[in-house]
């Protein structure tokens, strides 16, 4: 090899280990950066020395799919369950008796005392404040069911803008990498920009990813919706400011097709969209028409029939719907918000308290409803009749997973075990995917990651290297120099 050809080659490997250095050095400054990959500089080794052509990076698309899948399975199930814990907080054992059952059982004690005792009329008013405490009760877990559902609608919204920012975000890092991937030049800062963004938009909504040519990415739902090609696709929702059970709240749309709800043919698997939907439109309405069906099995086991017993004669008593004394034949939407107690048995509505001893409730000036013919002040039979009312055998209307049939006290007891059920669930399901989001994304930092021992090694290397090469040319150049003198 003749100097020359020395010289070169040891210039050479200077230049690639300067650029190894610099490698190494951002491999050592993102140890600790989230989403960042191993970085190594690609040699080739030719005649005349060694040269870079470019740089790489350590990847897993196996591993990183698994992440992407699991950031969206954690949202979705993570949204359900702050969802669902609301409102289970309205049946949460630490309210004591301030939830349906146990306002309940309160008024059918209070009516047995009632009956212990019926010419108390403070025992009778007692039993009237007890009905009217499950009425509220009722009325604010009914509100609690439509603030989860508005609060959820807010949060989609909120989701949806997130879904179009990072796909903005990501259409520029995208366009960097395919031209940088293009011309040859190091895309690997911008390939692990682009996999951040990924595994952010996985978090609002479940998606898969194709790449062609250059790098170039295409990113779906994974209900099949496009996202993104060359483009971001238009994503739009909108918002509804409240909720009553007439509102069902609108879909998101990707390209002006419905995403989510009954009507999305792709519809989203999962993601946080996919959570929050199902506690908007599937959980909170189920728990809701409980509600009602209690609100509807209070008016049917308190009304009035007429002392003949005919089943034509029935009337709403102690409990109605609104003021109507009505007796709903059937699940009536809302029913819960709009419960309320008879003002003529109200002694602080300017009512009668003893009517519940008496009868009458919904027209004391009818007389085909009077129980209590002789005015006895003893007369305790239907008091006792109520105070067991709600044992008594109903049917129920299918919502969610409460039984059909069955009294009205097991019916809410079905109920309030229904929706602790779902938010126990929800609470394992949450633990169990974020569990597995925490494994994803160890084991992808391990394979692609930065180790520093590793790195340190490595720069260690790279300086002796370093050391080498100068050592060669500064004999290279001491020997041309002895040359030149001996020419001279």
């Amino acid at each position: 090899m003749s100097l020359t050809s020395a010289l070169t080659s040891a210039r050479n490997s200077l230049s690639v280990r300067a650029t190894e250095t610099e490698i190494v050095s951002r491999n050592v400054a993102g140890v600790n950066e989230a989403g960042y990959t191993l970085k190594r500089a690609n040699v080739s080794t030719e005649i005349g020395g060694v040269r870079v052509i470019g740089v790489a990076r350590n990847t897993d698309n196996a591993l990183f799919q698994s992440l992407v899948k699991a950031s969206a399975d954690a949202a979705s199930r993570s949204a359900v369950l702050s969802g669902v814990g609301t409102l289970q907080q309205t049946v949460d054992p630490a309210l004591g008796d301030a939830t349906p059952t146990g306002r309940l059982g309160a008024l059918a004690d209070a009516l047995t005392q009632a009956a212990a005792a019926p010419s108390d009329q403070m025992l009778a008013q007692n039993a009237v404040d007890k009905a009217q405490d499950l009425v509220r009760t009722l009325q604010d877990a009914s509100a609690t069911v439509q603030q989860v559902r508005t609060t959820a609608d807010a949060d989609i919204a909120t989701s949806v803008s997130n879904i179009n920012s990072l796909l903005k975000q990501f259409a520029t890092v995208n366009a960097r990498v395919v031209a940088n991937t293009a011309t040859g030049k190091d895309a690997t800062t911008d390939l692990d920009a682009r996999d951040k963004l990924l595994t952010q938009l996985s978090g609002e909504i479940g998606i898969r990813t194709a790449v062609r040519q250059n790098g170039d990415m295409q990113i779906y739902t994974d209900g099949g919706s496009t996202l993104f090609d060359t483009s971001p696709r238009d994503v739009t929702f909108a918002a509804t400011t409240s909720f009553d059970t007439t509102i069902s709240g609108n879909a998101v749309m990707i390209d002006g097709l419905p995403a989510t709800g009954p009507d999305a043919v792709m519809g989203v698997k999962s993601g946080r969209i996919f959570g929050l939907a199902q506690v908007r439109d599937s959980i909170a309405p189920a728990y809701q028409g409980q509600l009602d069906e209690i609100a509807r099995g209070l008016i049917s086991a308190y009304s009035e029939t007429n002392t003949s017993g005919d089943p034509s004669s029935v009337r709403a008593g102690l409990f109605r719907d609104g003021t109507s004394t009505a007796v709903p034949a059937g699940p009536s939407a809302g029913l819960a918000s709009r419960l309320s107690i008879a003002a003529t048995v109200d002694r602080k509505q300017g009512g009668n308290p003893f009517l519940l001893r008496d009868g009458g409730i919904s027209n004391p000036a009818d007389p085909a409803y009077k129980f209590n013919t002789t005015s006895a002040a003893s007369f305790s039979d239907r008091l006792r009749a109520l105070s067991t009312a709600a044992e008594q055998p109903q049917t129920f209307a299918t919502s969610g997973g409460a039984i059909t049939s069955g009294s009205l006290s097991l019916y809410a007891s079905s109920s309030t075990g229904w929706i602790e059920g779902q938010r126990q669930t929800a609470s394992t399901e949450s633990d169990q995917k974020a569990a597995f989001l925490d494994r994803a994304t160890l084991a992808l930092s391990a394979a692609t990651g930065v180790s520093l021992d590793t790195e340190m090694s490595k720069m260690l290397d790279l300086e002796r290297a370093y050391q080498g090469s100068a050592k060669i040319i500064s004999v290279v150049d001491s020997m041309l120099q002895s040359l030149l003198q001996a020419a001279g």
